[in-house]
C-alpha cells in the first residue's frame, strides 16, 4: 500500500490498540501520509473500543490521547473546528498541526486553543500570518493579537514551536510585541523553536544572496530570543528563566556557527540588538506528537 497516496480504510480494528500504539500510529502517518487525514479517519483512529456512541453525530468523542500529530492536516484535510466539534480531548498535552494547507485559520486554532488549557507543547510550524480582521487592520497586527490570545489561553505552554515561520517571525520584535506577555501568561515557555527549515546547500564564506538571507534570519531568531530574555529580566521574577532557542542546526558546526556569530556581532554594534549573543542549543523537541 501506498502511504503517500492511498486511502485509509473506512473501518478498522485500530481501535482496540493500546492509546501508545495509537500515539505511534498518528505520528507515523503525520509523517509519510501528506496527504493528511481526514475527519472520519481520525474518528476511525481515535476511536475507543468501549465507546457508548449513541449514533447522534453530535456526540464528541472522548479520548485520552496525549500527544496527536496532525502535520499536513488541518487547514487541508481536516479543520481546527472540525477537531473541536468532533472530540473531547481529556489529557492532551502535546498537539502538533505543523505544515497547515491554504484553508488554515488562525481565528479556528483560537476557538480550539480555548478547550484545551492543558496543551504545554504546540507546534505551528510552518503557519502563514493570520489575516487582517475588523479588529486589525493588517496581517501583523493580527497575527500578534492571535498569539497574544493563544497565551491568554494556553498559560500552561513549555515549548512553542514556529519552524519555517521565518517570513513573520521578525514581528515579534516589533513595537506591538508588549502583546504577548512572557514574563507572565507565556512565562513557562522555557523552549522556542525558530528554525527557517532546510538550510541553504551552499555554506562557504562567499555563500551569495540565498546563505546571507539565511544568516540574516539567525540573526532576527537571536535578536527575539534576547528581546524575550530582556522582558523577564525587567520583571526580575526569579521563576521566570531565560528562554531556550532551537535554530535547527548544531553549534558545532563550526563555519555556520562563525557566520551567523559575525553578523550577529555586527548587528549589535550596529544598535539592531543590545543583548549578549548566546551559543543556540542543539535538537528539537521531536517527542511522539511532535
Amino acid at each position: 500500500m501506498n502511504i503517500y497516496t492511498h486511502p485509509l480504510p473506512a473501518h478498522s480494528n485500530v481501535q482496540y490498540l493500546p492509546l501508545h500504539l495509537k500515539e505511534l500510529l498518528l505520528t507515523y502517518l503525520a509523517r509519510y501520509r501528506l496527504i493528511g487525514l481526514t475527519l472520519d479517519q481520525l474518528q476511525d483512529l481515535l476511536a475507543e473500543s468501549n465507546d457508548n456512541a449513541t449514533g447522534d453525530p453530535s456526540d464528541r468523542i472522548r479520548t485520552n490521547i496525549k500527544h496527536l500529530d496532525l502535520s499536513h492536516s488541518i487547514g487541508s484535510s481536516l479543520s481546527c473546528d472540525e477537531l473541536d466539534r468532533a472530540f473531547a480531548f481529556t489529557s492532551l498535552t502535546h498537539l502538533c498541526l505543523a505544515n497547515p494547507g491554504t484553508k488554515i485559520s488562525w481565528s479556528s486554532l483560537l476557538t480550539l486553543s480555548r478547550n484545551q488549557p492543558d496543551l504545554t507543547h504546540l507546534s505551528l510550524a510552518y503557519w502563514p500570518m493570520a489575516s487582517p480582521s475588523p479588529e486589525d487592520s493588517d496581517r501583523v497586527s493580527a497575527t500578534l493579537q492571535s498569539l497574544s490570545s493563544l497565551s491568554s489561553t494556553l498559560t500552561k505552554l513549555q515549548y512553542l514551536d514556529l519552524e519555517g515561520c521565518s517570513e513573520w517571525i521578525s514581528i515579534l520584535l516589533s513595537d506591538q510585541n508588549h502583546r504577548i506577555d512572557w514574563s507572565g501568561e507565556w512565562k513557562h515557555v522555557q523552549c522556542l523553536n525558530l528554525s527557517q527549515g532546510p538550510m541553504p546547500i551552499a555554506i562557504s564564506l562567499e555563500g551569495g544572496q540565498a546563505m546571507e538571507n539565511w544568516i540574516q534570519g539567525e540573526v532576527v531568531a537571536r535578536q527575539v530570543g534576547d528581546n524575550i530574555d530582556n522582558v523577564r529580566k525587567c520583571v526580575g521574577k526569579l521563576d521566570v528563566p531565560p528562554v531556550r532557542l532551537e535554530h535547527g542546526w548544531s553549534p558545532d558546526n563550526f563555519m555556520i556557527k562563525f557566520l551567523v556569530d559575525r553578523a550577529y556581532e555586527r548587528s549589535r554594534m550596529e544598535g539592531s540588538s543590545h543583548a549578549t549573543a548566546t551559543d543556540a542549543p542543539t535538537g528539537r523537541f521531536r517527542g511522539p506528537g511532535l
